[in-house]
């Protein structure tokens, strides 16, 4: 820390402030008949200079406005320097600086009995000349001493009017020790380009240590500086444009504020106040930490903003001692400057999106002749980041169906967030796609990660409108993302899509039946053939499946079946190249095994077809060889299910296959694994 300059500036009303006592000297009480202030002369103004304690030559000067200031601002009083009805009514009973009841410094008061050489005429509230009674002005008790309240407060009850503090306070914990107490400072690193948010209060923009020593000392103002230097030309160059207000902080006790509407611009465009503080006492050895804090204005116009760049600036600190010796320092420390931005981006605010990484099923049991309620369409999550809260009103979601309409699937849809569900339902003939707005959700969430799903109520099977094996999706896209409504509650900014907003969540495409198999993988393999070849020619997959029939009955296509787009379970290559395909296989084999019927049809060129009611469980072993394909390098073969094909119908081996399985959850887990094989 570094001694700062200091220049002990010694003024009239610290004289009043030891009132001294002239020995033998007799006056009439103060009478307030006119207004007097600096400039004023004549008797009223000498019998005002002798209630005062000062030297009474008849002529309101400097030194005459300061014991005036002192006297106001000991009783609560507006500390304006000049004597008007106010300050007149509560100087009326004081006698030459004596207390009540006495006319010189020798004996007791006729009135209180007190000393006539104590110094009591600044320890009375305004409108009081003695302890007894109460004030005709403010109505409190004579016998309460205004001088331990707060500038701008006679009594303990509500807050100061010049400094907005407590005036519960009192005069911070005591007198001060001492009688010269300086200061040092140093200003606090941590604050050193910072952002402020539109609308966005109490932001700290800088920090400065005070250090007392050689005894007490009590601070009475700071003078701060606000610079439009940095500004783009375009820019507003006026305080009010970006501030409302600026207030001071002891540690986390407000200690003065000041509304930027008083700010005084100078010729160079530099913006200055003296900041008045109160009960804002150093301890002789004590350092204490102040801070500057700023409150946004909320409509600081968007051409503004990121583009401007303002600097603050505390230039001095006026401070008392135990002595009562005022002094003024001058405080050199680095402009800190200052940006403004949307709240969001002064609070580092995300709202990201991302999908719940359980995989969701690809397929759903409805009903045939009633509504399903309740289907789970999409899980994700909701993270905000940053120190300020979200408030989400409105979310949209894109729905996608294979029908002729999303409303012949679904008449509503319900998005569920922080324990919380909101529904909404579908507009008539929308068509294949339609996006939902889950509006007035009116939802304040805090930093942390939020859980929600959206779900649907399926209409009953329709084969006119909503068939067998028709879908239904819900996505949070980025086309919906952006219009999202969030908003940054610090200052109520809209976050900004891609920066602020980030992230998509889509649902697993969901399909429905009334009849379907569920399909397990028991094992699976695949193991390169020993061939005397390294990498291997061929290999072999091997696959056990558990395919059992849901909701009724279901027919399979049998083992025999001479259409291969017709076969129950097709299987491809996975992976290879080009000439890696299903042709590239020699041949595959299943046999099924479990509980289920064989049927013949000579309909169908004497073709067999299973048939499995509900509940019927049928064992499937496939086995293929898998033969890399003509290719000059080694690659990666393996081999994949990619379809289950059955029907709700015996006619025919195309009713047999009318449905298709083929959703990614399903062929995700019909894969073999690979190995290298060489042609």
């Amino acid at each position: 820390m570094s001694k700062l300059l200091k220049s002990k500036i010694l003024i009239g009303f610290m004289v009043v402030a030891v009132l001294l006592v002239v020995g033998g000297l007799t006056a009439d009480a103060y009478t307030h008949s006119v207004t007097l202030k600096q400039g004023s002369s004549g008797a009223q103004v000498m019998s005002l200079q002798s209630a005062l304690g000062v030297v009474a030559d008849g002529s309101f000067g400097p030194m005459t406005k300061a014991a005036v200031v002192a006297y106001q601002a000991a009783h609560g009083l507006s500390a304006d320097g000049v004597v008007g009805p106010s300050t007149g009514a509560s100087l009326s009973g004081v006698v030459a600086g004596f207390p009540a009841g006495c006319s010189s410094s020798s004996g007791f008061s006729s009135t209180t009995g007190v000393a006539c050489n104590s110094v009591v005429a600044s320890s009375y509230p305004a409108g009081c000349s003695s302890a007894m009674g109460y004030s005709p002005l403010t109505g409190v008790s004579c016998a309460s001493v205004a001088a331990s309240y707060p500038a701008g407060c006679s009594s303990s009850a509500g807050y100061s009017t010049t400094t907005g503090a407590s005036c519960s306070s009192g005069v911070a914990s005591g007198p001060l020790a001492g009688t010269a107490g300086t200061v040092t400072y140093a200003q606090l690193s941590q604050y050193t380009s910072e952002k402020v948010g539109a609308g966005v209060t109490d932001v700290k923009v800088a920090g400065f240590e005070l250090e007392a020593s050689d005894g007490d000392v009590s601070l009475r103002s700071f003078k701060l500086t606000f610079s439009s230097a940095g500004n783009a030309a375009a820019d507003s160059d006026r305080l009010i444009d970006y501030l409302d207000s600026v207030s001071i902080w002891q540690g986390t006790t407000k200690v003065g504020s000041a509304n930027t509407a008083d700010f005084t611009r100078d010729s160079a465009g530099v913006y200055s106040k003296v900041v008045a503080v109160s009960n804002a006492i150093v301890r002789d050895g004590v350092t204490d930490k102040f801070y500057i804090t700023v409150d946004a204005a909320s409509n600081i116009d968007s051409a503004d903003i990121d583009s401007d760049s303002w600097g603050v600036d505390p230039i001095n600190v006026r401070y008392e001692d135990g002595g009562g010796v005022v002094s003024t320092d001058t405080i050199t420390q680095t402009e800190i400057p200052i940006s403004f931005v949307t709240s969001a981006t002064a609070t580092d605010t995300e709202l990201k999106i991302t999908l719940d990484s359980a995989l969701q099923a690809g397929l759903q049991t409805v009903n045939a002749t009633s509504d399903t309620n309740g289907v789970l369409l999409l899980k994700g999550t909701m993270k905000v980041e940053g120190s300020s809260n979200v408030w989400l009103d409105e979310v949209p979601f894109l729905f996608t169906t294979n029908a002729t309409n999303v409303d012949d699937v679904t008449p509503t849809v319900y998005f569920t967030i922080d324990g919380v569900e909101f529904s909404e339902s579908m507009t008539a003939s929308s068509g294949t796609t339609e996006t939902i707005t889950f509006n007035e959700l009116d939802r304040t969430l805090e930093p942390g990660t939020y859980i929600f799903t959206v779900k649907a109520d399926v209409n009953d099977i329709d084969t006119s409108t909503f068939d067998e094996g028709d879908y239904l999706s819900a996505e949070l896209t980025a086309t919906t993302r952006a219009d999202i409504v969030a908003l940054n509650t610090e200052g109520g900014d809209q976050l900004t899509d891609a920066t602020e907003m980030t992230g998509v969540a889509s649902g697993t495409i969901q399909y429905f039946y009334s009849i379907y198999p569920t399909v397990s993988v028991i094992s699976k393999s695949i193991v390169a053939n020993d061939n005397g070849q390294n990498p291997p020619v061929s290999a072999t997959a091997k696959m056990k499946l558990s395919i059992t029939a849901n909701g009724g009955t279901l027919y399979l296509n049998g083992d025999d079946e001479t259409t291969q787009a017709k076969e129950f379970f097709g299987i491809a290559i996975d992976g290879g190249d080009a000439s890696s395909t299903i042709s590239a296989t020699a041949g595959y084999t299943f046999t099924p095994s479990g509980t289920y019927a064989v049927t013949y049809t000579i309909a169908d060129g004497d073709e067999e077809y299973y048939t499995l009611n509900e509940g019927d469980v049928m064992i499937l072993d496939v086995e293929a060889t898998v033969v890399e394909g003509v290719g000059s390098a080694a690659i990666l073969v393996g081999m994949k299910g990619d379809e289950i094909l059955f029907g709700t119908a015996s006619t025919s081996d195309t009713t047999r296959s009318a449905n298709t399985l083929n959703f990614k959850a399903l062929v995700d887990i019909l894969k073999t694994g690979k190995v290298t094989l060489d042609s």
